[in-house]
């Protein structure tokens, strides 16, 4: 199996994984180590320890959502009749199969992103349009489900906190998981149902869209990308995306009683005021 080489030292990939994700590993590894020591120098050492905490959490909760959405995909596909996915690996559960380079750093770094996306060949499926539909679809309600079930957590903490003691430290610690946990998969899929290829929002909308109108949507899907990094640049997709983030979170909360709000007071009034 081959070795990337530093000067001083050889990493090689663990037993049983392969070359091509290991040394997407180290890259994505690395440019995140990077960027993270900027920040720190940026905003001085007294952050040190509240950052690393940051992302001690934020790392596996992005990679289980980005692996569940895309496994999703995956799944669906092959429950349609397209083994494509599984063919290449992709009806996996591990992290590795899933993550691209830049999806993955703009989920970290500004809470929406993307991954590898999953090939599937429609010629393999009974009824091509309303399967690619079902596909399309898997991934933005797989992070939906995660959000609804970190949201019912933080219901059933609320619940615990009223009838048992629980260590405010132990809240806390489960309130931040929770709520990032809510915030990452409510914006990875809102993200993903923009109505710009290559994102999941472009299947959903060619379903719907009048066969007059398909040739000048494949036009678009050529200068779609560049125009979302685009987007991206300016600032575009804050704009778009916050208040539809910030409507679904609201009404994700309604629909369970508020969780967050309930925990939020506990923790201010156990802390002594302290804003959350």
């Amino acid at each position: 199996m081959p070795n990337s080489y530093t000067r001083i030292y050889s990493f090689k990939a663990p037993d049983g994984m392969p070359p091509e994700s290991f040394k997407r590993l180290v890259w994505i590894g690395g440019i995140i180590a990077v960027l993270f020591m900027i920040s720190l120098f940026l905003r001085g050492t007294t952050s040190l320890l509240s950052s690393a905490f940051h992302y001690i959490i934020l790392i596996p909760i992005i990679l289980m959502s980005l692996t569940i959405h895309e496994y999703s995909h995956a799944m669906m596909a092959d429950f349609l009749g397209d083994p494509t996915p599984s063919r290449m690996g992709r009806l996996s559960l591990n992290p590795l199969r899933h993550l691209e380079f830049f999806g993955t750093l703009l989920l970290f770094f500004t809470g929406f992103g993307w991954a590898k996306p999953v090939l599937v060949d429609p010629g393999n499926f009974r009824v091509p349009k309303r399967a690619m539909l079902s596909v399309a679809l898997a991934g933005p309600l797989s992070n939906f489900a995660l959000a609804c079930l970190a949201t019912a957590l933080m219901k059933l903490l609320v619940r615990l906190i009223t009838l048992t003691t629980i260590s405010p430290t132990l809240v806390l610690l489960c309130f931040i998981m929770l709520k990032t946990m809510i915030i990452i998969n409510i914006s990875l899929a809102i993200f993903n149902l923009l109505p710009f290829p290559p994102l999941d929002g472009s299947r959903i909308i060619s379903y719907f869209l009048p066969d007059r109108f398909r040739i000048q949507y494949r036009q678009f899907e050529q200068i779609a990308p560049m125009l979302l990094l685009l987007l991206f640049a300016l600032g575009g997709l804050s704009i778009i995306l916050s208040p539809a983030i910030s409507v679904a979170l609201q009404t994700m909360q309604s629909f369970f009683g508020d969780p967050m709000r309930d925990i939020s007071i506990y923790l201010m009034q156990a802390t002594g005021g302290i804003q959350l």
